[in-house]
């Protein structure tokens, strides 16, 4: 027994020796694969980055040419008997490609306004926001109700840079009748919006709700709204906060007062 002990002694560090190497070789070829994998990585993004957007990253059609973060509208009812208003809506929005113009979409509706458009191209980190550039607003002349706009830049929006597009309206007459609504539709892929209606001073509101709609549909996911307290100069708020909404759709806030 004390001959076999020296040999079981070197097959023991045989063996160990091999299972080192093993690992060793182990080591470096994972090593490999990583450094493989990083490199396919970095081709992948290099490649993202000189072809157009596909499809998928501009909300499902090649039609977007940009996605909006942030769309907020606000309107403003000035007197109580709805006969002068204010709208004004700010789209924050990313380019999915270079932009030489905007495209977008307005609705007429009722009464007459007087309607301008400007946008600015917001800088990369904590620097302040730009002045507004007015923008001139050019409309097929066979569209209907609702008008596609096209808006001209002084200056190319590079792919991926974020802008803001600001509509105003002044709006007459728009809101005399005892039964009222505001729509937003959601032209454009969309990550949030808030939609807001200030009522004037000395109008109640009787009721309010919500809901929702796709094309010449029936209404649906209809809810009840409840008015905030009277803030400023008595006025009645409305309110819908809404992510993720769902391209194409229309979103309505009625109300009676």
């Amino acid at each position: 027994m004390a001959d076999e002990r020296p040999d079981l002694k070197r097959l023991l560090e045989e063996l160990s020796g091999g299972v080192s190497s093993m690992l060793a070789r182990q080591e470096e070829f994972s090593a490999r694969m990583d450094a493989l994998d990083d490199r396919l990585r970095l081709l992948e993004e290099e490649r993202a980055d000189a072809a157009p957007p596909s499809e998928e990253a501009a909300g499902g059609s090649g039609a977007y040419d940009y996605r909006v973060l942030l769309n907020e509208r606000t309107y403003a009812i000035e007197d109580a008997r709805g006969e002068r208003a204010r709208m004004e809506s700010v789209r924050r929005c990313v380019a999915l490609r270079r932009l030489a113009r905007i495209r977008t979409r307005y609705h007429t509706g009722s009464g007459a306004r007087e309607t301008d458009y400007a946008y600015r191209v917001l800088p990369e980190g904590a620097g302040g926001a730009p002045d507004w550039t007015p923008l001139r607003r050019r409309v097929e002349e066979e569209a209907g109700a609702d008008y596609s706009a096209s808006l001209p830049l002084p200056a190319p929006i590079r792919r991926g840079e974020t802008f803001e597009l600001r509509h105003r309206s002044s709006l007459r007459g728009a809101f005399t009748a005892r039964n009222e609504w505001v729509t937003l539709v959601v032209e454009y892929p969309t990550e949030a919006f808030r939609l807001e209606v200030n009522l004037p001073a000395g109008r109640k509101v009787a009721g309010a709700r919500r809901e929702e709609s796709q094309g010449a549909s029936n209404g649906f996911n209809k809810r009840r709204v409840h008015p905030r307290a009277p803030g400023e100069a008595g006025r009645t708020r409305l309110e819908w906060e809404e992510r993720r909404p769902v391209t194409g759709r229309a979103y309505t806030l009625f109300w009676d007062w």
